[in-house]
């Protein structure tokens, strides 16, 4: 039975909903979309909701790459197992990238998060190089979670030189999480 009143309540709530989608939101953080399509497909996209350009380049390293964690002394250090394409910001971080394996690696922005502080009582791996690690190091979700839930290094973290927003600035430090997934999984 139609309903004049039902159906303008669900024209009006699509039309509201339609108008948030075009309004412009000032945002504090990157986001991730992750859509799970027919036949197991996978499409992911990201943000970058950064106020200045950073640099982003997209690198091809191969494996068997000396690597450093750049913390300083008593800096993690490793061999690549694993070729990857990544992108950089400001061509010194992995921000995003998928290795040979299908591993996929992704930096999100989240304020609140907090590190320990780089005591030298474990090797140090700066933030910049932590997806770049997993992407090195790791074939599966499974088997970074594994090693990693063992908190083989300290991550180090560092400052944006210049950086104003969201609270960075030269006296205050830089947070990262990671996403970690098998490039089949969502």
């Amino acid at each position: 039975m139609f309903s004049l009143k039902k159906s303008f309540a669900l024209l009006s709530a699509k039309v509201l909903a339609g108008s948030l989608a075009l309004v412009p939101v000032n945002a504090d953080a990157c986001t991730r979309v992750v859509y799970l399509g027919p036949n197991a497909n996978v499409i992911t996209a990201r943000s970058m909701d950064w106020n200045a350009d950073i640099g982003t380049n997209l690198w091809i390293f191969p494996k068997g790459m000396e690597r450093s964690g750049e913390a300083g002394r008593n800096s993690l250090r490793w061999t690549s197992k694993y070729g990857s394409v990544i992108a950089s910001g400001f061509d010194v971080s992995t921000t995003d990238g998928l290795n040979e394996a299908g591993l996929c690696a992704n930096l999100l922005w989240l304020a609140e998060s907090q590190y320990p502080a780089f005591d030298q009582s474990k090797p140090g791996l700066s933030v910049a190089a932590w997806a770049q690690y997993v992407l090195d190091n790791f074939a599966t979700v499974q088997e970074a979670v594994k090693a990693l839930r063992g908190e083989p290094f300290t991550i180090v973290t560092d400052t944006v030189p210049g950086e104003t927003r969201l609270g960075i600035d030269e006296n205050k430090e830089l947070w990262f999480p990671i996403v970690v997934r098998l490039a089949a999984d969502p």
